[in-house]
C-alpha cells in the first residue's frame, strides 16, 4: 500500500495517483551501494533561505550563485581511490527492511517493497520508494547543485565524526549532477543522496515503466531515422561517461530504455567495474545486435556498426559526422543538420561542481564534448499538450490594480490510431500600467485592446516577424501617446504601461516586451531562465560596458528606459525573442510585483517545477504564485500568466524508406 502524503489515503501499489484526492504519488528508485566513498559537503542554507545576490537587480547566471567554497581538499584523490577499486570497509551483517519502513532517519522516503542489503556484495541493490514530502524545498539536488561547497572537516571526537557522516555526499552521485544539464532526460534525475552506515543511497527517477530499448527496436513502427538518432545519443553519452568509467551503462542492454518522446534513456549510471577499459568496439557489437533485431534497418547503419566493431572507426567526432551524413543522405524530411547546441559550451562539465579529488578529470575539447563544432542532430517536434491560466491581484499596498492581461487560446486536435497532433494558435498579453489620476489602468487597457484587435485582424498563418510586431506595438504606443497629448498630461502624470506579449504557433513562439514585465522559461533540462531583459537604467549601463555592481549602485538604476505611451514612436525600442520548443516547457509572463527580489529564482523548486511536472494543477500553480508574491513582496500589483506546453518528436514527418 502507498500512503498519500496529501490525504493519508492507503492506495494500492499499482496506482500512480491517489484514489481519494487525485494527487500524484511520487515514486522513485532507490539505489543502495555498499561502501561509502564520499566527500564532506555542506549546503549553504543561508543562500537557500534568502536567495543569491542582491535582493533585486540584474539576474545572476546559475554559475554565479551560491557559495562555491574553498577547495582546500584537492590533495585528497577521492576519485582515484574509487578508480582503483579501493572501497571503504563493509560490515559483515546483512541489513533488511520491510515494505513501509523508512529508508532514512529523516523519514521522507518510505519503502514500497521489501529490501535486503547484503553488505558483502559490491553490486548495488534497488528498491521502489515513495517521497512523502514532495513539496519540500530540498526536493531536487539539481536545483541545489550550485549551493554545495566542500568543507575541510577534521573531527576531534567520535561525536564530531558522526556529524561528518551526516555531511558526506556519495561520490557515485556526482555523475548525475554533472551530466544532468546537458543529458537529461537520457540521464535520470537524481533527487537525493546520502551516506548511511556502511552504504550509500541514491534516489533517482524510477524508470521501470519505460519499455526496454530492444523491445522498441523490435517493433515494426520504429522509424529508421529514429535508429540514427538513437545511435547519435548513445555516442554523446559514451563521451560523457568516459570520465567516470561509466560506459558500461551503455553496454548493459537491460539498462537502456526509451521514454515517451522516443529518446534513448539510461535507467541508471553504472559505475564499474572500475578497472575496465571500455572499447568503442563494444558499443559497435551492441549496435549490431539492435540492428539484427529490427526488420527495417538502414544498410548504411549496418555498415557503420560493422566498422565500429572492427575498430575501423574510433574517432567520436567522425562517428557523429557519419551519423548526421546518413540522416542527410536519406532526406527523410527531418530538420537534421550541424548546429550549435542550445546549451552554452563548457569544456569541463565538472568544473562548476568544485569537487575535491576530481580536479584532474576534465571533459575537454580532446573528447569533442560540448564543442560548438560538433555535429548536432535535431528531430522535428510536435505539440501534444497545452494548458494556460492567468490571475491578477491588487497586492497588499495599492488601492487599485493597474495591471491588465489577455489570453486567447485556439486549439484543435487531430488524432488517428497511430498519431496525435495538437494545433495551437495562442496569444498572451500582460501590461503593467503607470501614471497619475488612474492613468495606469487606462494605459494598460488601451494597450491590451489595441494589440488584441491587431492580432485578430492581421495575424496570419505563421508567427509575425519583428517588423510586424514592431508595427503592432507602435500602434499601441500611439494610442496611449495621443491620449496623453489630448489630456495635456505632463511629467509623472503621463500615462504609460509596460508590455510582455507571447505568441505561440505549434512548437514555435515569439515574445515581445517593453519595460520590466518579464517572460521566464522553465524546463527540466535547462532550469529557470529569464528570457527578457528589463528596459531599465541599470541594464542600459551594463550594455554600455559598465560593471553590474556599479550600474546598479545608481539611485535611478531601476528607472524604466522604455514604456508604451509617454513618448512617441521614435523612442520605442522593444525587445524580441523567438523560441523553439524542443522539450516540455513552462512559460511564465509576470509583472514586477511577482518577479521583484528574485522571488521566482528563489522559489523555483516549490512553485514552478511542480507545475511542469504535473504535481500541481496549472490554476492552483498560478494561485500559489500570486499568494507567494503577496507574502514576500505585496508592494505592487501582481499578475501572472502561465503556459504549460508538452512536446514530443514528430515522427509523422519522417517519410519511411
Amino acid at each position: 500500500m502507498i500512503i498519500c502524503p496529501y490525504c493519508d489515503f492507503n492506495n494500492p501499489t499499482e496506482h500512480k495517483f491517489c484514489q481519494s484526492c487525485g494527487s500524484p504519488l511520487q515514486l522513485w528508485r532507490a539505489l543502495i551501494l555498499p561502501g561509502t566513498p564520499s566527500v564532506v559537503l555542506a549546503v549553504d542554507q543561508g543562500a537557500m533561505a534568502s536567495g543569491d545576490g542582491p535582493s533585486s537587480g540584474p539576474s545572476d547566471s546559475p554559475s554565479d550563485s551560491g557559495n562555491s567554497g574553498d577547495s582546500d581538499n584537492s590533495d585528497i584523490e577521492i576519485w582515484q581511490q574509487v578508480a582503483t577499486n579501493v572501497m571503504a570497509p563493509m560490515a559483515a551483517a546483512t541489513m533488511s527492511y520491510t515494505a513501509g519502513d523508512w529508508l532514512s532517519s529523516q523519514q521522507r522516503y518510505r519503502l514500497i517493497e521489501d529490501l535486503t542489503v547484503p553488505t558483502d556484495d559490491p553490486k548495488p541493490v534497488e528498491a521502489q520508494v515513495m517521497d512523502t514530502k514532495p513539496n519540500d524545498l530540498a526536493s531536487s539536488l539539481v536545483e541545489q547543485r550550485y549551493q554545495f561547497f566542500p568543507i575541510d572537516w577534521e573531527p576531534q571526537s567520535e561525536q564530531a565524526s558522526d556529524q561528518a557522516k551526516d555531511l558526506c555526499f556519495p561520490l557515485m552521485a556526482y555523475p548525475y549532477l554533472a551530466l544532468h544539464r546537458r543529458f537529461f532526460p537520457s540521464v535520470p534525475e537524481l533527487q537525493n543522496a546520502w551516506v548511511h552506515s556502511d552504504y550509500s543511497v541514491l534516489i533517482i527517477e524510477d524508470r521501470r515503466h519505460l519499455p526496454d530499448l530492444l523491445t522498441v527496436w523490435q517493433q515494426a513502427t520504429l522509424d529508421p531515422l529514429q535508429q540514427v538518432h538513437s545511435f547519435y545519443v548513445m555516442v554523446e553519452l559514451w563521451e560523457a561517461m568516459a570520465a567516470f568509467k561509466g560506459q558500461g551503462s551503455l553496454l548493459n542492454i537491460s539498462n537502456l530504455c526509451m521514454d515517451e518522446d522516443q529518446i534513448v534513456c539510461l535507467r541508471c549510471i553504472e559505475m564499474g567495474p572500475y578497472l575496465n577499459d571500455y572499447r568503442l568496439a563494444d558499443m559497435g557489437l551492441l549496435w549490431q545486435s539492435l540492428l539484427q533485431s529490427s526488420s527495417q534497418s538502414l544498410p548504411d547503419l549496418k555498415t557503420l556498426a560493422a566498422q565500429v566493431t572492427e575498430g575501423q572507426l574510433t574517432d567520436l567526432d567522425e562517428l557523429k559526422e557519419v551519423l548526421v551524413a546518413i540522416a542527410d543522405k536519406y532526406q527523410l524530411g527531418a530538420d537534421i543538420s550541424p548546429a550549435i547546441s542550445e546549451v552554452s559550451s563548457n569544456p569541463n562539465l565538472l568544473g562548476d561542481l568544485d569537487i575535491p579529488g576530481l580536479e584532474g578529470i576534465e571533459l575537454t575539447d580532446d573528447t569533442g564534448m560540448d564543442s560548438i563544432d560538433s555535429p548536432t542532430m535535431v528531430l522535428p517536434m510536435k505539440l501534444t499538450g497545452l494548458e494556460d491560466a492567468g490571475q491578477s491581484h491588487v497586492g497588499q499596498q495599492r488601492d487599485h490594480n493597474e495591471d491588465n492581461y489577455f489570453i486567447q487560446s485556439a486549439l484543435s486536435r487531430q488524432e488517428t490510431l497511430t498519431t496525435q497532433t495538437l494545433n495551437a494558435r495562442c496569444a498572451y498579453i500582460l501590461c503593467d500600467g503607470m501614471g497619475g489620476h488612474s492613468g495606469g489602468e487606462i494605459a494598460s487597457q488601451l494597450a491590451v485592446d489595441t494589440l488584441r484587435q491587431y492580432l485578430d485582424e492581421q495575424w496570419g498563418p505563421e508567427l509575425p516577424d519583428e517588423a510586424e510586431l514592431l508595427h503592432a506595438i507602435g500602434l499601441a504606443n500611439q494610442v496611449i501617446y495621443d491620449k496623453n497629448q489630448a489630456e495635456e498630461r505632463t511629467g509623472s502624470a503621463r500615462m504609460g504601461t509596460t508590455l510582455v506579449m507571447l505568441l505561440v504557433k505549434g512548437t514555435q513562439a515569439v515574445a515581445a516586451h517593453v519595460g520590466d514585465s518579464r517572460l521566464y522559461r522553465y524546463t527540466k533540462r535547462l532550469g529557470l531562465q529569464q528570457i527578457t531583459v528589463d528596459h531599465e537604467v541599470g541594464q542600459r549601463e551594463i550594455k554600455r560596458g559598465v560593471e553590474p555592481a556599479i550600474a546598479y549602485a545608481r539611485p535611478d538604476a531601476y528607472q524604466l528606459t522604455q514604456a508604451l505611451g509617454p513618448c512617441g514612436q521614435d523612442a520605442l525600442d522593444p525587445g524580441f525573442n523567438y523560441l523553439n520548443l524542443t522539450e516540455d516547457t513552462l512559460l511564465l509572463l509576470c509583472s514586477d510585483g511577482l518577479s521583484d527580489d528574485r522571488l521566482l529564482e528563489t522559489h523555483c523548486s516549490t512553485h514552478i517545477e511542480p507545475i511542469l511536472r504535473g504535481h500541481k494543477g496549472i490554476e492552483e500553480g498560478v494561485a500559489d504564485l500570486i499568494e507567494l508574491a503577496n507574502e514576500h513582496n505585496g508592494h505592487d500589483n501582481i499578475t501572472a500568466l502561465v503556459v504549460k506546453l508538452k512536446v514530443k518528436p514528430d515522427l509523422s514527418k519522417l517519410q519511411s524508406i
